[in-house]
């Protein structure tokens, strides 16, 4: 069947849409009020609610992501390598909630109003736009302005929509690009000219550098739009020549992303990760989520929490959360009753996204069927592992319903008398204010300790203490006040960060308790100072009432053991405690440290060892900024004669040495890199009886000499 012609670009200029732009904004600020009253100095989320987490996170990581822009663009840097978390290894953000194009759009705000300005502009700007970009989608389908005005509001003013503007989520609440790309590839699979491919692809890159949610989910939009439109095409060929050249554009425009993501993806973790798992379950929509009620609203907000909590999958609340609004649905179901036949490709994409949406199995008001679900395939395959928000693909079938409800519209002022028409109008509007009246919202200010102000007077590493729990802006927060690098910090997917992990020194202050003095690796005040000449650890904040004593005893005690002698504080209030911790710039000097791969420390008298589970890790950290030989020390015994011992190092074997039974001293040449460095100490291993572990070989001493 014919799809409907495309309008006139002339008649569209000669009517009103800036005015409609206007009302969208108007409805943009009542939405998201009190940002537009507090605009600098507050932001606001839903609070001490069922439905999200109290104090959410979301946000002030969000306000991060303009604070970091700000500097790293001022500074001519990359956005996409954050050095100043995960010290001194640095992350990757391509695979995390940057939204690289709202902050960098931002960045004359954030430079002079601050990043919290920044933040409440974007979302205030982005509710209008989605409402926008809704409206010109809708009227690709339905002529006509009153019909895709009303279908754009209700879209901005959605509860999954204003759900993430709650929940501080902007990555989600700036969804204008995904439903302007939709339109832009509507009109390429209509169109003859030239230009769909290339404004197409365009639409495409302003998702791609939203959110990579977002563009897998505009990806499977094409790719199953295109295949429908292809269906009864009058020139299929054609048709496919310019999908095909959009696909090539936004390829194009996707490498420097899909660079940085192969970067990213190389520090994730590899294993399956069973938390990952759990989210995807948690972040599934229920088969009957588009019909749940408005979850915020000021009158009937606690029962309906209560409610969404007993069904919703693992009680994640917040990331099942799916519904597009009874208005909004009231108007669609018929609109697909009387246009579904004309319009089939709607109702099938609506239905493709919506499958995907529920998630790896289908849960019906929160009983799990079991029944496996097609966003499975998605967990297999590279980089989308980490995806775990399968309910963001039923953003298509909300915009769908968007879509419909106008055309229902349309119909309705066909069918109905002017008068009678207006009073429905008037009828929606109002049913529709009633449903999805803005919620109370908690205001939130950042807060700037002196402690952390007097730090950027004077730079160094921070050592803010207690590290993140879980998911825990609080050294994100005082990050933008101080500047410095940090040991971690919150990003949404967590890195491997072996130096938090396993190096003693910042281990032992980031897990806040001490380790033996005694181990295979030294660990004595001496080789505490080698390591903090290179780490060059400044500053240790504690905030005592977020630690236990035991806690802040191990701390001191590990920095009395740098130090030498007990440290007196460097700074005291109310709510922190700080230390400056002796930087020992005098002893940088090569050194080891365990990581994965090896069995629990054992001692007998004032020997200890540990033994091998068969590939077992070393990381080696050469301080200065050039290739430097240095001998590995290995003090070990294999459990036969003539064990064969692999080192291997970024794939490539540098060494093979045969383990003699008796205790025996080996030295081994290798080439470290600057900085830190990954090795690899491969050996048959076989299982012991007596511990029923896998052992390979036992070290009682690693240690690395420089040449």
């Amino acid at each position: 069947m014919s799809q409907p012609p495309i309008q006139n670009p002339k008649s569209q200029i000669q009517n009103p849409y800036i005015p409609l732009l206007l009302a969208y904004l108007l409805l943009a600020l009542w939405l998201t009020w009190p940002a537009a009253a507090a605009f600098g100095s507050q932001y606001f989320t839903g609070g001490e609610r069922i439905f999200f987490f109290p104090d959410t996170p979301d946000a002030p990581q969000n306000i991060w992501n303009f604070w970091w822009a700000a500097r790293a663009l001022d500074a001519g840097r990359s956005l996409w390598f954050a050095d100043l978390l995960y010290y001194p290894e640095g992350v990757q953000m391509a695979l995390q909630t940057l939204n690289p194009l709202a902050v960098t759009l931002a960045l004359p705000v954030t430079l002079t109003l601050g990043p919290t300005a920044a933040y409440n502009l974007t979302a205030i700007v982005a509710v209008a736009l989605t409402g926008y970009a809704g409206f010109w989608l809708a009227r690709a389908f339905a002529p006509g302005v009153v019909g895709p005005f009303l279908a754009g509001a209700l879209l901005a003013a959605a509860p999954f929509h204003i759900a993430k503007l709650d929940s501080g989520q902007l990555n989600f609440v700036t969804m204008q690009w995904l439903v302007l790309f939709m339109l832009a590839f509507v009109h390429l699979c209509r169109g003859q000219g030239r230009r769909g491919p290339p404004l197409a692809a365009l639409a495409y890159g302003a998702v791609l550098y939203t959110d990579w949610y977002w563009a897998l989910v505009g990806a499977a939009f094409a790719a199953v739009w295109a295949g429908l439109s292809m269906i009864g095409a009058a020139r299929p060929r054609a048709l496919l020549v310019r999908c095909l050249a959009f696909g090539a554009l936004s390829l194009a425009l996707a490498l420097p992303l899909l660079a940085a993501a192969r970067a990213a993806g190389e520090s994730l973790p590899r294993e399956p990760n069973e938390m990952w798992l759990a989210y995807t379950l948690g972040y599934s929509a229920d088969a009957l989520g588009l019909f749940f009620p408005a979850a915020r609203h000021p009158l009937w907000a606690a029962p309906v929490e209560r409610f969404l909590v007993s069904v919703a999958p693992l009680s994640i609340t917040e990331g099942s959360y799916t519904a597009a609004g009874w208005t909004l649905l009231a108007l669609a179901i018929p609109g697909m009753i009387w246009y579904g036949r004309r319009h089939w490709r709607l109702l099938v994409v609506a239905l493709l996204a919506w499958l995907l949406a529920v998630g790896p199995t289908l849960h019906v008001l929160g009983h799990d069927t079991g029944l496996p679900m097609p966003y499975r395939l998605f967990q297999f395959l590279p980089l989308l592992g980490t995806a775990r928000r399968p309910n963001l693909f039923g953003v298509i079938t909300i915009v769908v319903a968007a879509v419909f409800a106008a055309l229902a519209l349309n119909s309705l002022r066909e069918r109905l008398a002017p008068r009678g028409f207006a009073r429905l109008l008037v009828a929606v509007a109002a049913l529709g204010a009633l449903e999805l009246w803005p919620p109370a919202r908690v205001p939130n200010v950042l807060p700037r300790p002196e402690v952390f102000t007097r730090i950027a007077a004077e730079p160094g590493v921070v050592v803010d203490l207690p590290l993140e729990r879980g998911t825990d802006s609080r050294t994100l927060i005082h990050q933008m006040v101080h500047g410095q690098p940090i040991l971690r910090g919150y990003v949404a997917r967590p890195p491997v960060y072996p130096t938090l992990a396993h190096s003693p020194l910042p281990a032992q202050f980031g897990q806040t308790r001490v380790w033996p003095d005694d181990d295979i690796v030294a660990l004595d005040p001496e080789a505490l100072a080698v390591m903090q000449c290179y780490y060059r650890l400044r500053y240790l904040v504690l905030e005592p009432g977020a630690l236990t004593a035991e806690q802040e005893a191990a701390v001191l005690e590990v920095a009395a053991r740098l130090n030498g002698a007990p440290l007196e504080p460097w700074y005291t209030d109310a709510h922190f405690r700080a230390y400056r911790l002796p930087l020992h710039a005098d002893r940088c000097a090569p050194f080891v440290f365990l990581g994965t791969g090896w069995n629990s420390r054992e001692g007998q008298g004032e020997t200890v060892w540990r033994w091998s589970t068969g590939r077992s890790e070393l990381y080696l950290v050469n301080p200065e900024a050039e290739l430097r030989a240095v001998t590995l020390d290995l003090l070990a015994e294999g459990r036969e004669e003539g064990q064969p011992l692999t080192i291997r190092h970024a794939g490539r074997v540098v060494a093979e040495l045969r383990l003699a039974r008796p205790l025996r001293r080996y030295r081994v040449t290798l080439l470290a890199p600057p900085g830190q460095s990954r090795w690899e100490l491969l050996t048959p291993a076989a299982p012991d009886p007596a511990s029923n572990r896998e052992v390979g070989f036992a070290a009682r001493a690693v240690k690395v000499v420089g040449l």
